[in-house]
């Protein structure tokens, strides 16, 4: 651990970093904005807003909503809900240095969602160095182009930590390579809803990685990845290794499912003590060509005692007019994912029917989605069905079936 540290504070010192989604990029919404100041500084601001409909299978209402159903899923009645506000401030530099910042507005409250410096140089026509440090996504997050985040994303990337990495790129030919390697501080274990319309209060969760915050025992989470493309091909690996703390770690196993106990291995002596390991890895391949987008990509992980796994498919087609000057239905998109999620080896010990302990269940989600750009790079609409089904009888069995499939549409405007 002493060692681990080290290296933690040697990364940071050295403010080497890795590139990451970035939701604000310029290549998802395009600088409108911008104010020049002294010293060649630039001052840019961006936005996003989304208003969404959400409808839970099933008819809502008196007499329909059910408590369970409240509490597990949320309302059965159709609903429309203002998403997160978002603004994004960029300050540029002409030292290749930038400095980054994102804010939402949500429920009555603003937090920030990204601050961190970005140091971007390409030092030869064959070689590119990208240094990040702040509060940002894991450098593996990638855009999966729906409303809808898929569970991996749920899951293990779609929430921001507070990091250190470091990315380099080069290419020789039609032939790219890159790498990248990164020094966070450990989040918190949280759960993540399964169903969209659910996400303030249902049950119906999977145990993932909440945002980066400073709890007690925090420690340092190192990561690593590997990429290569040709045209339209790209594939890349990655993995993340560090150590789960007593507090929002194990305590959060024991505490949300009421048969961790049961497994092999679980110190009935002293709970306290547990095995800490924690690690997650992958791969992803994704295909682009003459406007077929395909990707598959595969996690794994271990958080103490527990095992587990998820996987997906995506398949889409991107139809563009090419008139720029076309100022509406710019682009209709189509897009198909299926998705898996296992908990490996502990059905027989863990799993319970019960909604309450849902994280103990199987999921396997098939979602169609349809999106197209209504007025220019602005306006989108969204639209998309899921079906999910879970699998929470002992030894993986189907179980009790719920009724969560879910509709949802919305309107983004970006700006």
């Amino acid at each position: 651990m002493r060692l681990g540290l080290c290296l933690s504070l040697l990364l940071t010192l050295c403010s080497v970093s890795a590139q990451a989604f970035d939701p604000f990029s310029d290549a998802r919404i395009r600088p409108r904005f911008a104010l020049d100041g002294p010293d060649e500084l630039r001052l840019i601001l961006k936005g996003q807003v989304g208003l969404g409909l959400y409808d839970l299978e099933g008819e809502g209402g008196l007499q329909n909503d059910s408590t369970t159903d409240t509490v597990t899923l949320g309302t059965r009645s159709a609903f429309v809900a203002l998403d997160a506000v978002r603004l994004a401030l960029r300050l540029e530099t002409p030292v290749d240095l930038s400095i980054y910042t994102a804010v939402a507005f949500e429920d009555g409250k603003a937090y920030a969602e990204g601050a961190w410096l970005d140091w971007d140089s390409v030092l030869s026509d064959a070689f590119r160095m990208h240094v990040e440090a702040g509060l940002q996504l894991p450098f593996v997050g990638v855009d999966d182009h729906t409303q809808r985040a898929p569970l991996a994303a749920r899951i293990y990337w779609g929430r921001p930590e507070m990091h250190t990495t470091l990315e380099v790129a080069g290419k020789h030919g039609a032939f790219r390579w890159w790498a990248g390697l990164s020094a966070a501080m450990m989040r918190p274990l949280k759960t993540e809803g399964v169903n969209d319309a659910a996400t303030k209060q249902g049950t119906l969760a999977v145990l993932s990685y909440g945002d980066a915050r400073p709890f007690s025992g925090n420690g340092p989470v190192f990561g690593a990845k590997l990429g290569v493309a040709v045209p339209h091909v790209s594939l890349e690996a990655f993995g993340f290794w560090g150590r789960l703390s007593a507090v929002q770690g194990t305590d959060e196993l024991r505490n949300r499912m009421a048969h961790f106990a049961l497994l092999p291995g679980y110190n009935a002596a002293d709970p306290r003590d547990q095995d800490d390991t924690f690690m997650w890895g992958g791969g992803r391949l994704d295909l682009r060509w003459a406007g077929v987008e395909a990707r598959v990509e595969a996690i794994a992980s271990q958080e103490s005692l527990i095992r587990r796994w998820t996987a997906y498919a995506q398949l889409g087609y991107v139809w563009q007019r090419t008139d720029a000057a076309l100022a509406f239905f710019r682009t209709l998109e189509a897009r198909v994912r299926v998705e898996r999620y296992r908990i490996v080896d502990a059905q027989e010990h863990l799993r319970m029917v019960d909604p309450s302990q849902a994280l103990t269940w199987d999921w396997d989600v098939l979602t169609v989605a349809v999106a197209a750009q209504l007025y220019g790079e602005i306006l989108r609409l969204h639209v998309e069905y899921s079906l999910i089904a879970e699998r929470n009888g002992p030894g993986g069995q189907g179980g009790v079936a719920f009724r969560n499939n879910e509709l949802t549409a919305q309107l983004e405007l970006r700006f």
